[in-house]
């Protein structure tokens, strides 16, 4: 008769229980997910076959792993059904025995854990029949009392104080994971608020948002029996991802910011060179402004040479978040910078070249490039700004519909030679402003007769009514009751009257 099977000692099935239970909790905390579950289903199946050792062991081998075999399987179809999802409903502990889903790709791996949990059985406890046989005799003799006292203590505490080093290493593992994550939080929830209005794209605040919600969740949820080790590890993963996302978006928005105020700073800078290079020029021929505010101006330009050299596009992608979110800023102040210095210093110029209040200076007076003037239609031996004829010449056509003739220009655009030429400093003509301060200069001011009759004469009155809705006016200074009466004087509605 071939000898029986051996039994398995209950002691080594309760171990190698005990061991599946630790390993499956540190395959949850150390192993990622697409190689967590395999393993912890093989674990789960494993469990299942020392378990069945341990109510029967004296069950042959295979029989054992059958038998838990056969429960993973009808656990696992189970969720074919209703029935789990009830049970989880009102007990969500029971998660850890029922699962939560079906996958047929479970059952294999279930099949495989079995499998070697029966083939570890095999190993750990090879006796045959006769030798248990021999060891029940032994035991049959009586044996020191005290050894057995001592034993019934020992082996009890042993597995006791195991499970007590298991939960104490899981909750050491869930507390850290858990203060690494509230810590996280903590500082994405600083990055969300201080990102308002500084993205791209809101959508990446509202996901952060949403991750963070998540987290929170997990924080609050029951240690060990709703929060696993590994929840807070992963949470803390969509966490770091949302962060990244938010922050990307930042800064994509603060160069855009930058950009767009790095823009007009450059033109800023251009005419508060030109200001400064003409006023120089007048401080060289002894009509110049103070020192003190060509000194300002000259140097807001050179910290305007400096930060547009440091902030140009090859340098945005180098900078640090929060200096690239501070640089829109200071471009911008910069700008109202040079652009104060720029109007001070030709305020300043003025008082010292324009002797009326009614006169303002400017450095291009008398300077315009060709590129800059058009020559008058019908009196092309004239010239005003370029984007001023068409209005001039609808006037012109009005103009000879009423009276049956053009308008007759004397004189447009003047050049600072032609200016200085009307206006010798030396023995000052009443008459024309000194250069760089007459609107002639700037090519938005024409003289057109308007015959003997002068103020009291039709082509006046009909100017007069009509000619705003073209573009031109006749200022209040040459008016009748005007500093110098001018009825010839007419301007462009776009020339200037203040800084």
């Amino acid at each position: 008769m071939p000898p029986a099977e051996a039994r398995v000692p209950r002691t080594t099935s309760t171990v190698l229980a005990v061991a599946t239970v630790l390993a499956g909790l540190a395959a949850r905390a150390l192993l990622p997910t697409p190689v967590g579950g395999p393993v912890g289903d093989m674990l789960y199946a494993m469990l299942l076959v020392w378990l069945v050792a341990l109510l029967l062991p004296r069950s042959p081998r295979l029989l054992t792993s059958a038998i838990a075999l056969a429960v993973c399987t009808a656990i696992e179809v189970s969720h074919l059904t209703d029935v789990p999802a009830g049970i989880l409903e009102r007990v969500p502990a029971a998660r850890y025995v029922l699962g939560t889903t079906f996958g047929a790709a479970d059952l294999a791996w279930y099949g495989l854990g079995a499998f070697l949990a029966g083939a570890l059985l095999v190993v750990v406890s090879p006796r045959a029949a006769a030798v248990d046989d021999a060891l029940r005799r032994v035991r049959a003799e009586p044996a020191p009392a005290v050894g057995r006292r001592v034993a019934a203590v020992l082996v009890p505490l042993a597995l006791v104080g195991t499970v007590v080093a298991a939960g104490a290493g899981v909750g050491r593992t869930l507390s850290i994971e858990a203060e690494a994550l509230v810590a996280q939080v903590d500082a994405a929830r600083v990055v969300l608020d201080d990102s308002a209005d500084r993205v791209t794209d809101d959508s990446v605040r509202s996901a952060l948002s949403g991750t963070l919600d998540e987290a929170e969740s997990v924080l609050s949820a029951t240690p060990v029996l709703e929060r696993r080790p590994g929840d807070a590890v992963e949470i803390r993963g969509q966490v770091e991802r949302s962060v990244a996302a938010v922050q990307e978006s930042r800064r994509a928005f603060a160069i855009t910011a930058a950009t767009e105020a790095r823009g007009p700073l450059a033109p800023a800078r251009q005419a508060a060179a030109t200001v400064l290079a003409a006023t120089d020029e007048l401080a060289d021929e002894g009509h110049g402004a103070g020192r003190r505010v060509r000194t300002a101006l000259r140097d807001a330009v050179g910290a305007t040479d400096d930060l547009l050299a440091s902030s140009g596009p090859d340098r945005l992608d180098g900078m640090a978040l929060g200096e690239l979110e501070h640089l829109a800023a200071d471009l911008a102040a910069l700008r109202e910078e040079v652009v104060g210095a720029t109007t001070a210093l030709m305020t300043a110029q003025d008082a010292v070249v324009c002797p009326e209040p009614d006169q303002l200076w400017f450095p291009e007076g008398g300077r315009l490039s060709d590129d800059d003037l058009a020559p008058i239609p019908w009196a092309p031996q004239h010239a005003v700004r370029a984007d001023l004829v068409d209005g001039l010449v609808a006037l012109d056509e009005a103009y000879r519909a009423e009276f049956g003739q053009h308008l007759t220009v004397n004189s447009a655009y003047r050049s600072y030679d032609d200016q200085l030429a009307v206006h010798d400093p030396t023995n000052p003509n009443p008459l024309a402003a000194p250069p760089g301060c007459s609107n002639h200069g700037l090519g938005t001011a024409v003289d057109v007769s308007m015959g003997p009759e002068g103020f009291d004469g039709a082509r006046f009155s009909w100017m007069k009514a009509n000619a705003e809705q073209y573009g031109w006016t006749h200022p209040d200074w040459a008016g009748p009751g005007g500093r110098l009466p001018e009825p010839w004087h007419w301007e462009s509605v776009e020339t200037p009257v203040a800084y």
